[in-house]
């Protein structure tokens, strides 16, 4: 019989060890991360679980709710390879365009067949994954603008030098600081 009652006593100790020992009610008014980390550990498919874990992810980083943050915008930037501009140029070559389209296209040609390494210019190209319409600006030691359509791309030729890359894609700020030192294409995604 003692037996019994020891197996039932540890089954208890172990059911009551597997609850939280906090409340949704409780977590919501905590900054303490081991108090959120419970709730979620024991909790997994509350409601409010998604919430608590942006709660618990800014608890950690001192910060304020991931809720409240403005979210950013995260690029890819890889150098593009001359085969891949020479394509490019050749499908915006095709395409009807403007007279300002066509002589951007050609000093964008200029520029590819000019083989000097001196060479004082670079492209870059912005490519938007996004939904929305972005004005990307480029500040430096020259100052542009540059449009780029949702879920299409653009390109601009720019004095080689550091710049500041700013715009906002779907109302997430996006700016960095660059060296283009030679040609760049630089990936701007929706953010999550």
């Amino acid at each position: 019989m003692k037996r019994y009652f020891y197996i039932l006593l540890f089954f208890v100790s172990a059911f009551s060890s597997a609850q939280s020992k906090y409340t949704a009610a409780q977590v919501e008014k905590s900054t303490d991360p081991q108090v959120i980390a419970n709730f979620i550990k024991y909790n997994p498919d509350h409601p409010k679980t998604p919430e608590f874990k942006r709660k618990l992810f800014a608890s950690i980083n001192n910060d304020k709710p991931a809720a409240v943050k403005a979210s950013v915008a995260k690029p890819t930037v890889k150098p593009i390879s001359t085969e891949k501009l020479k394509t490019e140029i050749k499908r915006d070559v095709a395409k009807d365009g403007t007279n300002d389209k066509h002589k951007r296209t050609a000093d964008l040609l200029n520029h590819l067949f000019n083989t000097d390494p001196s060479s004082k210019t670079a492209y870059v190209q912005i490519v938007n994954k996004s939904k929305c319409n972005l004005i990307v600006k480029i500040s430096g030691r020259n100052y542009y603008n540059l449009d780029v359509p949702a879920n299409n791309q653009n390109f601009i030729l720019v004095d080689k030098g550091n710049y500041t890359l700013t715009t906002s894609v779907c109302d997430a700020k996006y700016s960095s600081v660059k060296n283009i030192s030679k040609d760049v294409v630089v990936t701007l995604n929706a953010p999550k």
